[in-house]
């Protein structure tokens, strides 16, 4: 071949080499990853550090949120003359916090004396009568006449009673008769017998106005309260009153007659904001040193409620068969279910996270009275959402007040009064609760002579 046939070949071949490479660039674009452009996640809000550790029950937390060991707090205490210890008076948590504290404050021998919100002052004989060994343990709540008056559980304090008579600590009611306070309440001050006055603290300190204000909230909580009446109003003021004014009171007199620092068990009420028990100690003891510590429940933190706190998250055992808690982040988780309960039979397991009741977020424990207050009114079935692992559910609980059993089976939740009854707060002149509740709320602790009612 010559030079210029040679030449004209290689031109002739060049489109078809330049054809080859379009296709090859274009086969390589076609078959190039098609990246979608994805949305922008929304921010989320990272919320201010209150609390420093996921804390256990139990846990004792500083002001600043920071872990404080037990025999921390014990040596904090030692140098105060009143411990202000708030409770839920239906929570176990609440009462082993108490005795764990008991027990570390007066096994040193000392000195430490114990005031009790549960006890009337009209039975410290009976009291003295068990410090001296005349009255034994097991008979304590019948001279008491613990049910009856008090009417939570006396074996959530039956250690309390334990530990003092071990440790030779005296042991204080501080309350007034709670027969009183529903008079009180019903009928005013004047309707007192000269005996009923004399129990009555010799000061009636007022509350201030932020617990006033407090107070407002909680009784607009009552739907058998006419908030809007200024005499009720008053007469739940001065109900609060009494029982702060008489446990100060009581507080004080048992610190001058044995000298020692007193542990003073009551409502977290009376203990928050330093409000209740605490203003009137000092009120009735100026310079008092004064120490408050209070549950914290997992919600949010409000480091002014109290000097320190310890976390114990509410907790109901529900006529349904199951034990519910809350639980820090919102959510109430089922602990335990009772086999062949109505839970059980609904399909409620240990472990389930209930996150929505009928159309009700459940935030904590109260969120569900109110979901059973709507549903009850409604008459409509209570029913939950759950998530159980990675899977989302729903559970009918059926209506509350009846029974979800199996065809011709008959059980007690077949009878028509509410579910469950709430800790209301409310005074003492309160009939038993008869919302279809299903937790107990977390307003104010206080004595109450209806088993099953709780005021904060």
């Amino acid at each position: 071949m010559n030079e210029h046939t040679a030449g004209t070949a290689t031109f002739r071949k060049l489109p078809l080499c330049l054809l080859c490479l379009a296709l090859a660039l274009g086969a390589c674009v076609r078959t190039a990853p098609v990246t979608a452009s994805l949305p922008t996640p929304e921010p989320v809000a990272t919320p201010p550090l209150a609390v420093t550790f996921l804390p256990q029950k139990g846990d004792f937390i500083s002001k600043y949120g920071d872990r404080v060991a037990l025999a921390e707090i014990t040596a904090i205490a030692k140098g105060y003359d009143y411990i202000i210890l708030g409770e839920g008076h239906r929570n176990p948590i609440d009462h082993k916090v108490q005795q764990a504290l008991l027990q570390a404050l007066s096994e040193s021998g000392d000195g430490l004396s114990l005031g009790l919100e549960m006890v009337a002052v009209d039975k410290q004989q009976e009291l003295d009568d068990f410090c001296k060994g005349q009255v034994s343990l097991d008979t304590l709540p019948d001279e008491l006449q613990w049910d009856e008056r008090w009417g939570y559980d006396f074996a959530m304090f039956r250690d309390h009673f334990a530990i003092a008579k071990r440790n030779g600590v005296p042991v204080a009611g501080l309350n007034v008769p709670s027969e009183i306070t529903r008079k009180i309440s019903r009928e005013g001050l004047d309707a007192l017998t000269d005996e009923e006055r004399a129990l009555l603290p010799r000061e009636i300190v007022p509350p201030s106005t932020d617990q006033k204000t407090f107070l407002n909230a909680i009784m607009a909580l009552h739907r058998d309260r006419d908030a809007d009446d200024p005499a009720a109003r008053e007469r739940f003021y001065l109900v609060q009153s009494i029982w702060d004014s008489k446990m100060a009171e009581e507080a004080v007199a048992l610190r001058a007659k044995f000298d020692w620092p007193v542990l003073v068990v009551a409502g977290s009420g009376h203990a928050e904001y330093g409000w209740g028990i605490a203003k009137r100690i000092r009120w009735m003891e100026p310079g008092a040193r004064v120490l408050t510590i209070v549950p914290w429940r997992g919600g949010g933190f409000d480091s002014e409620e109290g000097d320190y706190f310890f976390y114990a998250p509410d907790s109901y055992r529900s006529r349904m068969g199951m034990t519910l808690a809350g639980q820090i982040g919102g959510g109430i988780v089922v602990e335990s279910v009772e086999r062949g309960s109505r839970a059980d039979r609904a399909g409620l397991r240990p472990g389930d996270l209930l996150t929505d009741a009928s159309g009700v977020p459940l935030d904590d424990l109260y969120d569900l009275h109110t979901a059973g207050t709507k549903v009850h009114d409604a008459d409509e079935p209570l029913v939950f959402t759950v998530r159980r692992g990675g899977d989302m559910l729903t559970v009918d609980m059926g209506k509350l007040g009846q029974a979800k059993a199996k065809p011709g089976t008959k059980t007690e939740e077949d009878t028509p009064s509410p579910e469950m009854k709430p800790d209301t707060a409310t005074d003492p002149v309160a009939p038993a609760a008869t919302e279809p509740a299903l937790a107990e709320p977390a307003m104010t602790e206080h004595t109450g002579p209806t088993p099953g009612k709780e005021a904060r």
